[in-house]
This record gives structure tokens, sequence and C-alpha cells, in this order.
């Protein structure tokens, strides 16, 4: 069987409750179990201690991800929920490894793979606050006049005395765009049917618009808004 090569990236964070060198410590234990059931070897170790201040892209995970393109070998990380705090680098880590072919893999969850980055960007784009109220509001004038031209739409010619109900209500649409990264990204990592898109959102925890669990059903009819505005 093919020896797989390895580079492990372990990150911390300077503001831990522990201090940087336990936390680099737990990390690198559990990559050395990993590679003691894969059988796999390691080429290098990349090390980095970020701060909160410092979001976005590392000089370290650079290096970590020109060895691997160097030497044909995977990334490894010993967990997401760290990365997963910080947006920048997600999409970031996301665009490299599409952009130098590099694989992932996680100690912590050996499902995880290139998409898993992907669609964790999505979510923390989808669940981050809006900051910008001039971003906002723009958002809300074009989902207004979305709904007014889909109302002329459906209206003939000449006549301006009935109008027929909007195809989609402003709030609906907005919802609908609100997910659509989400749903994009896990239909690029694989998820080819309605019933396996909801399953993936009930498994990531994103509320449907009612605030329940997503049926197939709701995933047709979010995927129709999104395409009619495409």
């Amino acid at each position: 069987m093919l020896q797989l090569n390895f580079v492990s990236y372990l990150s911390v964070e300077a503001s831990e409750q522990t201090s940087p060198r336990a936390a680099l410590a737990a990390q690198r234990a559990a990559v050395a179990a990993h590679l003691s059931e894969c059988g796999g070897h390691l080429i290098a170790e990349m090390r980095e201690i970020r701060r909160g201040d410092a979001p976005g892209p590392s000089a370290v995970l650079d290096d970590a991800l020109a060895l691997c393109r160097q030497h044909g070998a995977v990334l490894l990380v010993a967990g997401l929920v760290r990365l997963a705090r910080d947006q920048a680098f997600l999409t970031t880590l996301r665009r490299d490894l599409a952009r130098l072919g590099v694989r992932l893999a996680v100690t912590s969850m050996p499902e995880a793979n290139e998409g898993t980055i992907g669609i964790l960007a999505a979510l923390a784009a989808h669940a981050a606050p809006v900051a910008d109220k001039d971003r906002a509001a723009r958002r809300r004038d074009f989902l207004v006049r979305l709904g007014e031209r889909q109302r002329r739409a459906g209206e003939k010619p000449g006549d301006r005395r009935v109008l027929p109900a909007p195809i989609c209500k402003p709030r609906t649409m907005e919802r609908a765009l609100s997910v659509a990264p989400v749903l994009a990204e896990i239909r690029a990592a694989g998820a080819a049917t309605f019933e396996q898109v909801a399953h993936a959102l009930n498994e990531l925890g994103v509320p449907s618009a009612r605030g329940d669990r997503w049926y197939p059903a709701q995933v047709r009819r979010v995927e129709k808004r999104i395409a009619s505005v495409a």
C-alpha cells in the first residue's frame, strides 16, 4: 500500500486559557495518533500561535501548503474548531487548497476534506451579524425592487389596476439568498439530491425559515428562488 506523506499544521491562539505549549502538545499527540493509525509519514510540522486581533491569511500556513505541493503531501490539522472562528482564514484556506491541488485531513474528523472548509466558511458568513448598516439597507432595497419587478412581470400589457401576488416576498427571497452560499458549498461537496442537502443542513445545525428541520421540498423551493435571480 502506498504510504501517504503529511505536513501537519498546528495552530493555537495566544488568548487560550491553556498555555500555547500545552495546546500544541495536545495537537501534536493527535497528529501522532492519526499517523500511527493510517501508517502515514510526517514530512514536516508547521507551528503557529495566532492572535485574535490578526485574522485572515497565515504565512506559516502558506509554507505548509508549499511543502505539501512540493512533496505531494496531505495537509494535516488536529481540528477545525479554532480555524472555524475565522471566516477570512477559512476562505483563504479553501482557495489555496483548490489552487494548489492540496488535499486536507483532520485528525478529529476523518470524514472531513477540502469541501468541508468551504461549508464552514459559508456557515461562518451566514451566522455573522451584518455590521455595515448601509450595506444591509442596500440589500433590503434590492429585495424590494426585486419584488416589484416580479409583480410587474406578471401583469398584462396596459393593465395596471390589478396586481398579482408577488412570486416571492422580499423577506422570503432575503432568507433564500442568505443560505445560498451554504447550499452551494453542500452541493459542491457532493450532495446530489434534495434529501442529501436537507440532511446536510440539519447536521450542520442551519435552521429552516420556521426555525426547525429542513425537508427536501423546502430545499427545492429555496433553490428555485435562488435560481430565479441567478
